[in-house]
């Protein structure tokens, strides 16, 4: 029998437990972790200061570095934590583009409604007199029409636009992300929570006699009063909308143990009035597509509509249209689809992103994000049988958890022999050298996946789920990869905006979905930091749920954090 030392043995035992997804890391294990960065974040208190400095101090880090990285965005280039961000891939976009399998009419509708997604508008056309930009597209742009935060900043421009007299924000730079800003609290005390336009139209040479003001933004972030939130990329929601409730129920609840074990809960945003459940925002605050689109036109371009229809300022001087500005038209407008040209702009914005295709990864080792249900079953039970481990959570099969026995031997083995417990849990240790020869590699890539899972990101991330019988056209029983449970999480202080929103309370978000972003520049809610180890490693604070899990990844060697970023690059 090979002879190892006690602590290798403690070691990669633990390894083998990790890499079944059952068993959480010892508060020991962690503190003799390669990196302990993430703890960092468990110093930060649960108000806006937090939140504030943590973006400040990531973004001038992430100067420092040059944000160098793949791809003319660039914002990778961090070594942090023992794991490098390649930045960006470069690379066909491989989004923007329609649903596979749209008919001529949804094809014209959809590119109908795309271009009125990407329109420009003036205050003549209802812009203001608060706002955060004046086009659906300029916040969703990265890396194509319907994506997310753009590599140049294109608030910075709109502020002094047409004569607006403007002061910039401290917290939007050129090189920055979009973003739209919320007060924590009323001056009173008591919670606000909602969205304080940027920008006014005083000034502009289209709002004559507007002159309200700007929000005091600079003192709000010196009284620790201002969180922010970024755009969130559109790409396959249509296919997210069409996901029902009976199975993302059934994914929150399955692996119940592993999730125990891991610390992981979490519980859906429910819509008070017919208590389904609402997946679409930074907290699952929206129930539908339509809905998200009516509040983004009235709150990030100051634009009233059929759903949202009374302007958010008062003042007479400022309000040079009738109301609501934005209606179904009774005359047909100019469109390339007969029917889009009688549709409201939300009515257009919405079904812009209902007939959007889901992102594609790059890489072939990733799965198809979007395939046929029957061959998405066969893939992964060709997968689970290849790695010998479950832990992917679908929402249209039980969790397929490795049987106790199984477990068991395995662990009991690392006594025996650690070595062969790490080539049956991980894959073979030829895979593993491999994988580390080269950052983009499809053998680091497809490491990085099985990692990803057997640490339990995949508990939270959920891979894959079927969608139900659809109006549109081969969109019924469709197999989708969001890597989301659409659930709300405690993701702890460091995180905490301090802003409830529907059954979300200040301290939980929704499980952002990974699809695309391998192509996204800004990460977490309010966009501080471009580089992906420094987002995951955020997760990790006082009472995040996802504290076990980065406790996990830490604990990696090198090698299998980067394949896990490569993995995330790829997607």
């Amino acid at each position: 029998m090979k002879t190892i030392t006690l602590t290798r043995a403690h070691g990669l035992a633990g390894v083998a437990a990790m890499m079944l997804g059952s068993v959480a890391w010892s508060g020991a294990a962690f503190a003799q972790g390669a990196s302990n960065a993430s703890t960092s974040t468990g110093a930060a208190s649960t108000n806006a200061a937090a939140t504030n400095a943590a973006s400040a101090n990531t973004q001038a880090n992430n100067s420092r570095r040059g944000g160098g990285g793949g791809g003319s965005s660039g914002g990778g280039g961090s070594s942090s934590g023992g794991a490098t961000d390649p930045g960006v891939r470069g690379g066909d976009p491989g989004a923007g583009g329609s649903l596979q399998g749209l008919n001529d009419t949804e094809l014209s509708f959809f590119a109908g409604a795309k271009d009125v997604f990407q329109e420009v508008d003036a205050v003549p056309n209802g812009l203001g007199p608060r706002f955060n930009l004046d086009s659906c597209s300029g916040c969703h742009s990265q890396p194509a029409i319907g994506g997310s935060s753009p590599p140049t900043n294109p608030q910075v421009a709109i502020a002094t636009a047409a004569g607006a007299t403007n002061t910039v924000p401290s917290f939007i730079t050129a090189n920055g992300p979009v973003r739209e800003a919320r007060f924590v609290r009323n001056p009173d005390g008591s919670p606000d929570g909602s969205v304080h336009g940027l920008f006014v139209i005083t000034g502009r040479s289209d709002a004559p006699g507007c002159n309200i003001k700007q929000p005091n933004f600079a003192a709000a972030v010196a009284s620790n009063n201002v969180i922010f939130r970024i755009p969130t990329p559109l790409f396959g929601l249509g296919l997210v909308e069409n996901v029902p409730d009976s199975a993302l129920q059934a994914s929150l609840a399955a692996n119940a143990q592993q999730k125990r074990s891991l610390g992981i809960s979490g519980h859906f945003n429910i819509n008070g009035n017919d208590t389904t459940i609402a997946r679409f925002g930074w907290k699952a605050q929206n129930k539908s597509l339509l809905l998200f689109a009516g509040e983004a036109y009235n709150v990030e371009m100051g634009i009233t509509n059929d759903l949202f229809q009374t302007e958010r300022e008062g003042d007479a001087n400022c309000q040079f249209n009738a109301t609501p500005e934005s209606v179904v038209p009774l005359q047909a407008a100019d469109l390339a689809s007969p029917s889009a040209s009688f549709q409201s702009d939300i009515e257009l914005f919405s079904a812009f992103m209902r007939l959007t295709a889901p992102p594609t990864p790059a890489s072939g080792a990733a799965a198809p994000v979007a395939q046929a249900a029957g061959a998405a079953a066969q893939t992964a039970a060709a997968a689970t049988q290849t790695t010998g481990t479950a832990g992917q959570t679908t929402g249209t099969a039980s969790s397929a958890s490795t049987p106790a026995s199984t477990a068991s031997t395995m662990v009991a083995s690392a006594a025996a022999d650690a070595s062969s417990v790490m080539t049956a849990a991980a894959g073979s240790s030829a895979t593993a050298q491999s994988a580390s020869s080269s950052t983009t590699s499809g053998a680091s890539v497809t490491r990085g996946s099985q990692v990803f899972t057997n640490i339990g990101c995949q508990a939270c991330h959920t891979q894959t789920f079927t969608t139900t019988k659809s109006q549109l056209t081969g969109q019924s029983n469709v197999t989708i990869q969001p890597f989301s449970d659409f659930a709300v999480h405690d993701m702890g202080s460091g995180l905490a905006d301090g802003v409830s929103q529907g059954t979300a309370n200040g301290n939980e978000f929704r499980t952002a979905p990974l699809w695309g972003v391998g192509q996204r520049i800004f990460f977490l809610h309010d966009g501080r930091t471009k580089d992906l180890n420094v987002a995951i490693q955020q997760h990790a604070s006082r009472g995040s749920e996802a504290n076990t899990v980065i406790n996990n990844y830490n604990m990696l060697p090198q090698t299998d954090r980067q394949s896990i970023i490569n993995f995330l690059r790829s997607l």
